[in-house]
């Protein structure tokens, strides 16, 4: 028995010292730090996108980073932090490499958050670490990823210029009102009336998405008094009336002004319309309060990859 515990005792001390010094192989055992204060998306010169300074609006708020030094056999995972973050991390010196991918809340949802296929990861290179020290990287930019990748199914930025915008009528352009216009010189506008429990509207022309894809977003800026439900349809009637399929229902908090959020339309499109080529994006506001108010939009755009 005494010999068995002499044995167990001698295991658990190299397990220990093995341990201990694979810990701290080749790092610091006092963390360096790296800060980043936002990451907004900018235009790409060499593959401008639009004149109008709305298709860029974002909401990019966490970011996955990792890391990687001469002589390491892979990167080094650091992890998900939500923006703005401190990282500590256990290396000094100079970081050969800097990998920062842009996270959004997918349908506006915390536990949904995930990397944004449409924007560029960011490499930093040869960026300086040391002990007890913080390197502030400020604010970052990323890109939308190249035409050739990425391709703009249909866009309303409500900006003054064209006679009528493409949603239904009911959708009103309102302009030069900076107190109401998340970007630009214009917004859209659906004036509710306290008569009404329900209210809908749609886009007013189909859009044509010839290869099936499972990356398919809406993104829009909005600002509502009304909770209202986002979906698609299928212009091709079936049983004598259109099918429509709702994604997800957005809750109206005016009290947040302007909000981003970044809606996954593949899943429907794939499951409910058998990747359907021609859709129509489909709106309905709730008013079970029976109250007056407005729903304010800008800035919408469908991409596809």
């Amino acid at each position: 028995m005494k010999k068995t515990i002499t044995s167990l005792l001698l295991l658990a001390a190299i397990t220990l010292l093995t341990t201990s010094c694979d810990r701290y192989d080749g790092e610091s055992e006092e963390p360096s730090y790296l800060r980043i204060a936002a990451v907004t998306v900018v235009d790409n010169p060499s593959d401008s996108w639009s004149q109008e300074d709305g298709f860029f609006t974002s909401r990019i708020d966490a970011v996955n980073v990792t890391i990687w030094k001469s002589g390491d056999a892979a990167e080094t995972q650091l992890g998900t932090f939500h923006l703005p973050c401190t990282i500590p991390v256990l290396r000094e010196g100079t970081i050969d490499k800097v990998r920062i991918l842009p996270a959004v809340k997918q349908n506006g949802i915390a536990g949904t958050r995930m990397y944004y296929p449409y924007y560029k990861e960011i490499e930093l290179f040869d960026v300086e670490l040391a002990k007890d020290s913080v390197t502030d990287l400020d604010t970052l930019h990323t890109r939308y990823i190249s035409k050739s990748l990425m391709r703009v199914a249909w866009q309303e930025f409500f900006e003054p210029g064209p006679s009528t915008v493409s949603l239904d009528s009911v959708v009103e352009r309102l302009t030069y009102k900076a107190d109401t216009v998340a970007w630009g010189y214009g917004c859209g506008v659906v004036r509710v009336p306290d008569t009404l429990s329900s209210l809908s509207f749609w886009t007013s022309a189909t859009f044509n998405i010839p290869d099936p894809t499972s990356y398919l977003y809406l993104e829009m800026d909005y600002w509502s008094d009304f909770d209202f439900l986002i979906g698609m349809y299928n212009p091709m009637q079936q049983n004598g009336s259109n099918q429509i399929v709702y994604c997800m229902t957005i809750y109206g908090r005016p009290e947040r002004g302007w909000q981003k959020i970044y809606i996954n339309l593949g899943k429907i499109w794939a499951n409910n319309y058998y990747y359907y080529p021609d859709i129509r994006l489909y709106f309905t506001i709730k008013n079970s309060d029976g109250k007056s108010g407005n729903l304010f939009l800008d800035n919408m755009k469908l991409v596809v990859m």
